[in-house]
């Protein structure tokens, strides 16, 4: 244990006393997840308030009860004499939209009760080349729509009684639950893949490593003390890239002008990284062992990213319907595999849809499969021909 300890604390120091290993360890899975999430925050928040301005759009002889509506939405209201100039700027994209008014609309409209072919007709000039102008096309459609005689009602007490069974958050829920496990995973890998494949691919092409297996030392307190340097790295990288996706996620439902409490309990932060740090457990094993077989570093960072990208691939893929069925029909089994359990299982907290019990499975699948990797690489040690390249 001794041996192991001394191990892990000189590779330790080596992370530690170099600014730039330090810097990467603590700030980099940090500034990718908050980085990449301020620039979603911002590309949101522009959509959000693209879709809701309206610019350019115009309404003539509209009644009282339109008009007010109309000046909400931004269409101002312009002159008869201008209505021939406002459809030549259509067609030019220099103006979004025009609504027409029959003359004497309210009274066409009480005449036609009981005969649709007297209906008064109402006009909207606009341009589908134009994006902006099909855009205030289809909101202003509704808007009549909403506007027109209505015979019966729809849900009149929604604001007494809910109708809807569903969480009215899950479009967000699902985003964030496709976003984040991916993008915690990655900042965090990249910080491990280096320091993994330098831990003993590098030291195998230094020559260093042969130094060390002629001292005293048991070659699987060397591979073990390695392991764990790694895993505490791994710690304080997953903790950086965690801090990241907490602070980020308040940021996002603001972006989207989410006014409803979208907030995650302790309860929840504490089961998203206990899955978060038992599946990097998992992968830094993996990392060592591909640095273990490798010949040099190149070899261990060209190797390694394929790892990742299935598990980044699997994740995009569960965005689709019939995909993510074949997911859910697995059940339990989703749970036992590891790295790929914490992804999903990440999904399904920010989801709100998960159970306790497959936090443990995943936990303790996790754990499992880590001390495998640390007995392989143990082994891994012991072969001459794969310690000397």
């Amino acid at each position: 244990m001794q041996d192991i300890i001394t191990i892990a604390k000189k590779e330790l120091r080596s992370f530690f006393t170099d600014k730039i290993i330090l810097m990467q360890i603590i700030l980099l899975p940090f500034a990718i997840v908050f980085g990449y999430s301020l620039l979603m925050s911002s590309m949101s928040s522009s959509i959000v308030e693209e879709a809701s301005k309206v610019e350019k759009a115009f309404y003539v002889n509209a009644p009282e009860e339109f008009s007010k509506v109309f000046d909400e939405l931004g269409i101002k209201s312009a002159d008869i004499s201008n209505i021939d100039k406002l459809k030549e700027d259509i067609k030019n994209k220099e103006c979004n939209l025009l609504v027409v008014f029959p003359d004497n609309f309210s009274s066409s409209m009480a005449e036609s009760l009981g005969n649709p072919d007297k209906m008064p007709d109402v006009e909207i000039w606009y341009n589908s080349n134009n994006t902006a102008s099909t855009g205030v096309y289809e909101k202003t459609k509704i808007v009549l729509a909403e506007l027109q005689p209505k015979i019966f009602t729809v849900n009149r007490n929604e604001g007494k009684i809910k109708y809807n069974f569903g969480d009215e958050l899950y479009e967000f829920r699902r985003m964030m639950s496709t976003i984040f496990p991916m993008m915690v995973f990655m900042a965090v890998f990249m910080v491990c893949m280096n320091l993994a494949a330098n831990s003993i691919a590098g030291d195998k092409e230094k020559g260093f490593l042969n130094t060390m297996l002629i001292t005293p030392v048991k070659r699987s307190s060397i591979a073990t003390g390695k392991s764990v340097s790694l895993f505490v790295a791994a710690i304080i990288g997953s903790v950086s890239a965690f801090l990241g996706m907490a602070l980020s996620l308040p940021k996002l439902a603001e972006s989207v002008k989410i006014e409803k409490n979208m907030s995650y309990s302790a309860s929840q932060y504490l089961q998203l990284f206990a899955v978060t740090i038992t599946a990097i457990f998992v992968l830094t094993g993996i990392l060592l062992i591909i640095s273990a077989l490798a010949k040099d570093v190149k070899q261990a960072t060209t190797i390694a990213p394929i790892i990742l990208m299935i598990l980044v691939v699997g994740t995009m893929l569960t965005m689709n319907e019939s995909f993510s069925e074949l997911i859910d029909s697995l059940g339990t089994v989703n749970y036992i595999i590891p790295a790929w359990n914490s992804m999903i299982l990440m999904q399904k907290i920010l989801q709100m849809d998960y159970s306790v019990v497959s936090v443990i499975v995943t936990c303790l699948s996790n754990v499992v499969f880590t001390a495998i990797t640390i007995y392989i690489l143990s082994v891994l040690f012991k072969n001459e021909k794969i310690v000397n390249g």
